[in-house]
C-alpha cells in the first residue's frame, strides 16, 4: 500500500471513531460515509461542528421537511460543516431547494441536489442549472422510464454541472446500459453503473469491460458482487488511469486495513469482524470508495473522478435504506 493511501486509512478510521463516540443516536450505517466525507477533504471530523450545522438545519426547517430526512440530515449537516459559514451556505442550499421544486417533486436527494448546485456555481446560474437539471432528468427517464426515480435527480445534477452535452452524455449512458446487460443483472445496478461511466470521454465498450474485470476480480477473492446500485463505485474507478491489476490491489489492501478497525466490519453491532466474509461486501465497497477518493485526489485534470465519487456515496447511501428517502 503506498503511503499516501495509508494515511488516508488512518484518517478513516479515526475519523470513522468520532462518529461513533459522538453520534450514538443517529443511523450507524451512515457512520463511514460522514467519516469518508472528511476523509477525502485530509482533516479530522469535527463532531462539534457537524452538531451546530445539524442544529442550523434543525432550526430552519419544520419537522416534516425533507433536510430531516433519516438519511440525509448528518450527511448534509457533515458536508455544510466544513463550510467556513455554514449558516449561509444553507441559506442558499434551501433557496435553490425551493428553484428546484418548481422542477421536480420534493424529496430528500434533491437537498443534495440543491447542495451540488450551490457549491459548484454561483447565484446568477441558479436558475439556469435548474432548469438544465430538469431537461437532462427528463432524457434520462425517457430511456429507462420504470427504472428513473427521485435519486436521479442528483443524477441530473451531475451531468447538467459537466461539461459535456446533455444529449451526449445520455447516450452514453445508454450505450453503456445496452452493453451492460449482457453482463450484470438488475436494471437499477446496471443504471447506476451506466450514468457514472457517462461521466467519461472515453470509449464505452472499453470502460464497461474495465468495470466488469474489477467486479469479476473481486468475485474471485469470494465477495459476492452481484447486484445493488452501490456497485457504482466500481465505475467510477474505471473511469481512473489505474490499471485493473492495480485497483483490485489497492481495494483488497485497503480492506485488509479496514479488517483492524474496530466497528467498521459491523457497524450494527460496533464489533470487530472475525470472518473475513462476514459484511464483505459493505466493507468492500468502502475500500473501492477509499480507493476512488484517492485517485480522484491525484488527479489534477480529471474532474469526473470526484463527480464520480459523489455519485458512489449517495448510491450507497440509497443502497443502505431506500425507504427512509
Amino acid at each position: 500500500m503506498t503511503n499516501e493511501l495509508l494515511e488516508r486509512c488512518k484518517l478513516f478510521a479515526s475519523n470513522l471513531e468520532m462518529m461513533k463516540k459522538n453520534f450514538r443516536w443517529e443511523s450507524s450505517q451512515l457512520y463511514a460515509i460522514c467519516a469518508n466525507i472528511y476523509t477525502d477533504e485530509g482533516i479530522e471530523l469535527n463532531p462539534k461542528r457537524i452538531k451546530a450545522t445539524k442544529e442550523i438545519i434543525k432550526c430552519s426547517t419544520n419537522m416534516f421537511s425533507n433536510f430531516r430526512s433519516v438519511s440525509i440530515t448528518v450527511p448534509l449537516a457533515t458536508l455544510l460543516s466544513m463550510d467556513k459559514f455554514p449558516s449561509k451556505t444553507f441559506e442558499q442550499v434551501r433557496l435553490v431547494y425551493d428553484i428546484l421544486k418548481e422542477l421536480f417533486s420534493p424529496s430528500a436527494y434533491l437537498t443534495l441536489a440543491a447542495y451540488l448546485i450551490v457549491k459548484n456555481s454561483n447565484l446568477e446560474e441558479y436558475h439556469k442549472l435548474a432548469k438544465r437539471s430538469r431537461l437532462t432528468f427528463d432524457m434520462i427517464k425517457k430511456s429507462h422510464f420504470f427504472l428513473t426515480s427521485s435519486v436521479n435527480c442528483i443524477t441530473a445534477v451531475i451531468f447538467a454541472l459537466s461539461n459535456s452535452n446533455e444529449t451526449e452524455i445520455i447516450a452514453k449512458a445508454d450505450e453503456c446500459f445496452e452493453i451492460l446487460k449482457q453482463k450484470l443483472s438488475g436494471g437499477n445496478t446496471i443504471q447506476a453503473i451506466s450514468n457514472t461511466l457517462a461521466l467519461s470521454e472515453d470509449d464505452s465498450f472499453g470502460l464497461c469491460i474495465k468495470t466488469m474485470r474489477i467486479i469479476e476480480g473481486l468475485r474471485s477473492h469470494g465477495y459476492k458482487l452481484n447486484s445493488g446500485v452501490d456497485l457504482a463505485v466500481f465505475a467510477g474507478l474505471a473511469i481512473s488511469n489505474a490499471s485493473v491489476e492495480i485497483i483490485i490491489k489497492d481495494i483488497l489492501e485497503v480492506n485488509a486495513y479496514l479488517m483492524t478497525v474496530s466497528g467498521f466490519g459491523n457497524i450494527i453491532t460496533g464489533s470487530k469482524i472475525m470472518d473475513p466474509k462476514l459484511l464483505g461486501k459493505r466493507r468492500i465497497l468502502y475500500s473501492a470508495l477509499i480507493v476512488l477518493d484517492e485517485y480522484s485526489k491525484s488527479s489534477t485534470i480529471d474532474s469526473s473522478l470526484g463527480a464520480a465519487s459523489f455519485m458512489a456515496s449517495i448510491n450507497i447511501i440509497n443502497s443502505l435504506s431506500p425507504t427512509n428517502l
